[in-house]
């Protein structure tokens, strides 16, 4: 009986090691056409596509935002609706747990606000999905005769779903 034959030996030894090198270099071509797809997207195609999203963006947070600042006992209801379908998330659910006992607060307090946008909303994405909308409002409230005006800083979250932009969280900045 004869010992195997070095060179086959080392044939069938350097097969695996081919297979490996082989696949590797696939992958590697691979992973590399797929940073190259990734990459394909140019700064100038996120702008626009962001600036197409803007004005709806806006428009949702301009409504979102005149829906609040303006409310008495007769309207509340209404605009209530209108921003329950405006809004998203948690924002959404704490609205519509407040809804019911807001129009009886405000006609039992005799209590009315009125407002108005002075500047803004400007709209800033933070994901092609999501943006934040900052304007600057000024609002009469009166309770029981008493008048008192205030200007404040809001900021509304916007989240995109398939329905569009909707409001996610609103927070009061601070007085003017």
């Amino acid at each position: 009986m004869s010992s195997p034959d070095p060179e086959e030996e080392r044939g069938a030894n350097s097969k695996p090691l081919i297979f490996a090198l082989v696949g590797a270099l696939v992958a590697a071509g691979l992973f590399f056409g797929l940073w190259l797809t990734a990459r394909s997207t140019s700064p100038e195609e996120v702008d626009e596509a962001l600036s197409a999203e803007e004005p709806a963006a806006r428009d949702t947070a301009q409504e979102v935002i005149e829906l609040l600042i303006n409310l008495d006992a007769e309207n509340v209801e209404e605009s209530g609706e209108r921003v329950l379908e405006l809004s998203t998330g948690n924002f959404r659910d704490d609205y519509e747990e407040l809804l019911p006992g807001l129009g009886p607060a405000f006609e039992e307090a005799g209590a009315s606000a009125s407002g108005e946008i002075l500047e803004g909303p400007d709209i800033t994405f933070t994901a092609s999905d999501e943006a934040v909308a900052i304007a600057r409002v000024a609002q009469t409230t009166t309770v029981d005769g008493t008048e008192r005006s205030v200007g404040f800083t809001v900021r509304l979250t916007l989240v995109k779903d398939d329905a569009g932009w909707k409001a996610d969280r609103f927070e009061l900045l601070g007085e003017l």
